[in-house]
């Protein structure tokens, strides 16, 4: 009777096992003829041992299994990933490093981000990173392109694709001058159709006090006299758009070939014929998009870019407002590292100190 109880667990644990090999295989797109290619045939004079052959090649199966499982998870996992661009240089280490820990500390889903800064200031920012609660994250670090100006790290966004021709799909740019005070995820996941470049938060529609009174337009922003803008179909009064804080998808900008329409309207700029117009804060970088993004964006939440923070020291919005706000942005003059500046206690609560004290804020402000 336990003779035949025996056998009969034997074969339940044969079947059981079956099952999940063809479980595991079908979820693997696995196909037959993959097994019989893998086969051993013992050649003439070799001993075939065939019970020995048959367990090891099942170990090797099923160790192929378990690796392509792995893998194909790994590969699901990275996929997932919100791609985080930044840029910045000596004098805005401070801030990229803030903008970082905001993101990680207000997201769960996974991030990878993609900084970009000049050679020099790289080992700094590695060891920043490595010595603080932020040596987990998941970061691609590549120098500034060598035809930006120096001390401009914002041309970074149209040299993205020669610093990062490994970026696909959806990518959300972060100035260093934010802190992100809501779910990444929820800011990427804002929709892009077939006939947009990218989501931007447009100037006019903006909650800032300045800009509602000022109505920035494009016959301020570009110099619509620009020999090659002309017989173009710009509206003078149309809105322009914030540069700064943006989400777009670099393939769909590869297939547009946007990377080098950007980078021929630079270089169509001179000191006697710039690209840009009368706005003192405009330079080829914003002037350049612009141009080849118009008409061709959707609106960002506006709280999901509140700016304008750095434009003068006092405070413009309630305390209330900023706290329910998803995104603070502090263009303009008015660093919160670097002098007084609103509402700079937001920005202090994701300020790292450097493990090093090479790069400090000023403190009598602080």
């Amino acid at each position: 009777m336990a003779h035949v109880r025996l056998k009969l667990c034997v074969v339940l644990l044969g079947i059981c096992w079956s099952l999940l090999l063809v479980y595991v295989m079908s979820s693997l797109k696995w196909q037959p003829g993959d097994l019989n290619a893998a086969q051993h045939i013992p050649q003439a004079g070799e001993k075939a041992n065939i019970p020995m052959a048959r367990a090891a090649k099942s170990q090797m199966l099923i160790k192929e299994i378990l690796d392509a499982i792995k893998i194909k998870n790994e590969t699901k996992k990275s996929e997932s990933a919100i791609n985080v661009v930044i840029s910045g240089d000596e004098e805005t280490l401070l801030g990229v490093m803030a903008v970082i820990n905001s993101v990680v500390a207000n997201t769960k889903s996974p991030v990878h981000f993609y900084i970009t800064l000049p050679k020099i200031v790289i080992p700094d920012f590695r060891k920043w990173i490595m010595k603080t609660k932020l040596h987990k994250i998941k970061y691609t670090i590549r120098p500034h392109s060598p035809e930006m100006p120096k001390g401009k790290p914002h041309f970074a966004k149209i040299y993205l694709f020669s610093i990062f021709p490994e970026l696909e799909g959806k990518f959300v740019y972060l100035d260093s001058d934010v802190i992100v005070q809501g779910n990444i995820k929820e800011l990427n996941n804002v929709p892009l159709d077939e006939n947009h470049l990218g989501a931007f938060s447009e100037d006019c529609t903006s909650v800032s006090k300045r800009f509602n009174m000022a109505k920035p337009r494009y016959s301020t922003h570009i110099n619509l006299q620009h020999p090659k803008l002309k017989g173009n179909k710009i509206k003078p009064m149309a809105c322009t758009f914030n540069t700064n804080v943006f989400v777009a998808n670099m393939t769909k900008w590869k297939a547009e070939n946007v990377t080098m329409q950007l980078l021929d309207w630079v270089m169509s700029s001179s000191r006697r014929q710039p690209i840009y117009g009368q706005e003192p804060e405009t330079d080829e970088a914003e002037a350049a998009m612009l141009i080849v993004l118009y008409h061709k964006t959707v609106q960002l939440p506006h709280l999901w870019h509140v700016g304008d923070l750095g434009v003068t020291a006092g405070a413009s919005y309630s305390r209330d407002f900023i706290a329910t706000a998803k995104l603070l942005h502090w263009n303009g003059h008015f660093k919160p590292w670097a002098r007084r500046a609103a509402f700079i206690e937001m920005w202090m609560k994701y300020y790292i100190p450097d493990p090093d004290k090479k790069y400090k804020p000023i403190r009598k402000y602080l």
